[in-house]
């Protein structure tokens, strides 16, 4: 061996950089070459393979670019090597930059490193001989720039994670790689050490490439990797249990203390199961977190586990303090005081959101409770069975008549909770029990409300959209814009007051159809709502009854009294008087009183309305309307609404009008349809029949401005609406605008022969079943929200294709879509999904794909934010899926809604 020549050279007042580790020399300490950590490296595209790894060493300082970029798949050299292991085992304040230094002539190393080097000799990352005759049998290369090799990392990094001894004894064991003999001796056991702690993996299945080279990328992947078995507590990082995540914020909770850490758009976020990016909604509360952070913003986060560190309790509630936030439960004959927060979600035996204060004494609950706190807090609390009693106050948020339920915004929490309500509920207003119960309420009103044996039997309205008073009808403007009214009429209290009349008023005298502003008479004593703008939505005549005389006929008519003698159906002679607002319809048009003596000749036909021997309403009969009592070829039966029963000839050749039918005859007319008779000029013949018919349809467009409303059919067709001719409702009845449609909503237009009169909106709930029984279902919605669907005497179930009567073909668990068709059936159709095989999801582009059964089969499917991810009755993250996991996809509306892992 020849002689080696010493040298001492001190290392001071030196700039040099190192593109891995972003060092420079400045005096006597080493300092970040930019201040700033990186966000992005522009060489780095967002789905990298070793993303995660460079991301987490950048944000832990451990790891810089140059100029933004960070050329992943650039080599590294063993000096660069030493550098970046120094940094990453927390030791670079131990580098010595001002010593002297020494050695032989054949070991080059660039000046920056060479305090790099002589601490990993002193730490024993290095083995001087080792490395001396390394570079002695090298001479053309310098060591410090040799590029490293994976197998010389590899010994490296077991080192520099003190592992020696696990190599040590793993160094006669075969390596699992076809290539494993071409492993060094001295490396051997460090391959296989670094192998079952998966530090590093071959560059294939069975290929380890030992004398091949490492690049950047692989070189921060490994070093991240190794993180698990060496843990550091670098600057700004900490390791937390995340109680809570939301688009802005991470709240965590460490030493007894809760804190949140700001996310922003730059924030890495990725999980201990994937490689690839993850969105914030994938990670899960209760789960121990990486975060690493500048100040109190976020730069990188990441679930480390999937233990959610929670336990759960089964017990017996005996009694809730509010005050103190705390229910004690009876759990194995002892009583245990369980504290709870606002963030606690207490729901009933239904699954709908209540308030901890409405839980009963002897309720059974399920508690979920954290493990990491030195008080644990519950998370939420089921209650298995129990009946729930409390009183509260909040605003409506939806009533829904059918299946008797409101949901009420609590004042308090602003939590929304959903009751189901009694038969029996007592709705009041200003002191008043008012008649029709759920249907006086009103999304928006302010109520206090008691729930007795889960039911609510009580609803007190404190304020309301839809005000309600009473007062005495004065007059109305000529035009019908305003009224006058008397309030608190026959009281030293009583006062004239003006109100400005709705667009779509709607006027209620019992007994009249039709009826508007026009109708009303002075002394009317009336029931006025008001909306919100306190402008008069809504009319009931509450003192006078109108009485129909149906089948009346003229016998004479004085024009200079306005007495009108006629005969009622039975022939009884009766007479009236006619008033200046006495209304007289004509085949839908009015006509003048002064004008009406031509027309009320002697045995014209007639409908009137009687109200003190007054006429209210004359109608010239040109029509009736109602069931179908009997039909044949020759007459037909009408049962009217009165339920008086009115025989007429069917004159011949008749017509007969069902929409969507061409050719109809009166064998197309059966006993119980809706039908409206058109009588012929002497009344006493039917000469049109036409049939009432619902057509199921969604909204496809609306045009406001050219009153115009277009619908699609079940089988695609796109029905174009004149929506200035029709009445459009909402699903309980109450009368909107075309402005207040939406495209997809689903409804029915109403037919009256072949023209189009109403479109109505019907209610459509998709959700998982809960429970089925014989007469009803419950669904929860992807939003969580219960509802309880009551099935009737007459529904159809659709499952598999296959369609029958019975609700004992549905089972816990199913998603279905519930409405009702057009004759008001309730139709509960199955939602079985699709069965695929997992193949990936690329969280950049929010794409699923699956495995392919055929070339051509599609395999890849959008995933929204409404996309919900889920095994048995838990929500996951999609990044919990695996290669090959069979799941159902489940689709609505072409939309993906939910991927279930079976």
């Amino acid at each position: 061996m020849p002689q080696q020549k010493k040298w001492v050279k001190v290392v001071s007042s030196m700039l040099v950089f190192s593109v891995l580790t972003g060092f420079s020399a400045v005096g006597g300490s080493l300092a970040y070459a930019d201040s700033a950590l990186p966000s992005r490296f522009s060489d780095v595209p967002s789905g990298h393979w070793a993303e995660k790894h460079i991301a987490k060493l950048a944000t832990q300082g451990i790891v810089k670019g140059t100029n933004g970029a960070f050329k992943p798949s650039d080599n590294v050299s063993q000096q660069e090597a030493i550098a970046l292991a120094i940094r990453f085992i927390g030791k670079e304040q131990d580098v010595k930059v001002d010593d002297a230094i020494v050695f032989p002539d054949t070991f080059e190393v660039s000046t920056y490193f060479k305090p790099y080097i002589i601490l990993a000799f002193q730490a024993g990352l290095l083995d001087q001989k080792e490395e001396f005759e390394l570079a002695e049998a090298n001479p053309k290369s310098a060591w410090g720039t040799q590029k490293a090799t994976r197998e010389w990392i590899t010994k490296l990094i077991v080192k520099a994670i003190g592992k020696q001894k696990e190599a040590e004894a793993l160094a006669n064991d075969a390596i699992s790689f076809s290539d494993g003999s071409k492993v060094g001796s001295d490396y051997k056991g460090y391959v296989n050490a670094a192998v079952s702690l998966q530090l590093i993996k071959g560059i294939t299945a069975d290929r380890f490439d030992p004398k091949g080279f490492i690049t950047r990328a692989s070189i921060a992947t490994i070093f991240s990797r190794a993180e698990t078995q060496f843990p550091v507590n670098y600057t700004g990082q900490q390791t937390a249990v995340m109680t809570s995540i939301d688009a802005t914020s991470v709240h965590l909770y460490q030493n007894d203390k809760d804190s949140a850490i700001e996310m922003t758009p730059d924030t890495y976020v990725y999980r201990f199961d994937s490689e690839k990016p993850s969105k914030v909604a994938d990670l899960e509360p209760n789960t121990k977190l990486l975060v690493i952070s500048s100040g109190n913003k976020a730069l990188y986060v990441e679930q480390l586990d999937a233990a959610k560190q929670v336990e759960k309790l089964k017990g017996t509630v005996d009694r809730v303090l509010v005050n103190d936030s705390k229910i004690w439960v009876w759990i194995n004959d002892e009583p245990v005081a369980i504290t709870y927060n606002s963030a606690t979600v207490v729901t009933d035996g239904a699954g709908a959101v209540i308030k901890p204060s409405a839980l009963a004494k002897d309720s059974e609950v399920e508690i979920t409770r954290d493990t990491y706190r030195t008080k644990p807090q519950a998370l939420s609390i089921k209650v298995q069975s129990a009946p729930i009693n409390n009183n509260g106050q909040g605003t409506i948020s939806t009533v829904d008549t059918a299946s008797s339920a409101v949901t009420v915004k609590d004042s308090v929490t602003g939590t929304e909770y959903k009751y189901n309500v009694s038969p029996q509920v007592d709705v009041i207003w200003q002191g008043q029990i008012l008649d029709g119960g759920l249907s006086q309420l009103r999304v928006g009103d302010a109520i206090s409300y008691e729930v007795k044996n889960s039911l609510v039997t009580k609803i007190t309205i404190t304020q309301t959209s839809a005000k309600l008073i009473r007062g005495e009808f004065y007059s109305a403007s000529s035009d019908g814009k305003t009224i006058q009214y008397v309030k608190n009429s026959g009281t030293a209290q009583s006062a004239l007051e003006a109100k400005f009349v709705s667009i779509l008023v709607d006027v209620t005298i019992d007994g009249l159809t039709g009826t508007t502003i026009a109708d009303l008479v002075k002394g009317d004593i009336l029931d006025i709502s008001l909306n919100s703008n306190d402008q008069v939505v809504a009319i009931k005549v509450v003192n006078r009854n109108v009485t129909l005389m149906i089948g009346a006929t003229v016998r004479n008519y004085e024009s200079d009294t306005r007495i009108l003698d006629f005969k009622d159906k039975d022939g009884n002679p009766m007479s009236v008087y006619l008033t200046d607002k006495t209304r007289i319809d004509l085949n839908g048009s009015t006509v003048a009183v002064s004008a009406a003596g031509s027309l009320l000749v002697k045995n014209r036909k007639l409908t009137i309305g009687v109200t003190d021997n007054k006429a209210v309403l004359i109608q010239f009969v040109y029509k009736y309307s109602g069931t179908v009592a009997a039909i044949n070829t020759s007459q037909v039966s009408i049962t009217q609404s009165n339920g008086a029963i009115i025989t007429l000839p069917l004159e011949l050749p008749n017509s007969i009008e069902i929409a969507g039918k061409s050719s109809s005859t009166v064998s197309d007319v059966k006993a119980g349809d809706t039908v409206t008779g058109l009588l012929n000029a002497n009344q006493d013949k039917v000469i049109t029949l036409q049939v009432h018919t619902s057509l199921q349809s969604s909204v496809f467009s609306t045009d406001v401005a050219g009153k115009r409303l277009r619908v699609k059919t079940s089988d695609g067709s796109i029905l174009d609406l004149n929506a200035a001719a029709m009445d459009i409702y909402n699903e309980r009845g109450d009368k909107i605008t075309l402005a207040d449609l939406k495209a997809g909503q689903t409804g029915n237009v109403q037919y009256v022969g072949l023209t189009p009169v109403a479109y109505k909106l019907v209610k459509v709930t998709y959700g998982k079943l809960t429970a089925v029984n014989a007469s009803s279902l419950a669904i929860v919605d992807n939003s969580g929200v219960v509802t309880s669907v009551t099935l009737g005497d007459s529904y159809t179930v659709v499952k598999n294709g296959l369609t029958g009567s019975s609700s004992a073909v549905l089972q816990v668990g199913d998603r279905v879509e519930v409405k009702k068709d057009a004759k008001d059936r309730v139709v509960v159709t199955v939602n079985s999904g699709i069965s695929k095989k997992f193949w990936k999801y690329n969280a950049a582009t929010g794409e699923l794909s699956v495995k392919r059964a055929t070339l051509t089969e599609l395999n890849t499917y959008a995933v929204t934010s409404a996309t919900k991810v889920t095994q048995g009755d838990q929500q996951i993250a999609i990044s919990q899926l695996k290669d090959g996991d069979a799941i159902l996809l489940y689709f609505y509306q072409n939309v993906l809604v939910e991927i279930a892992k079976v």
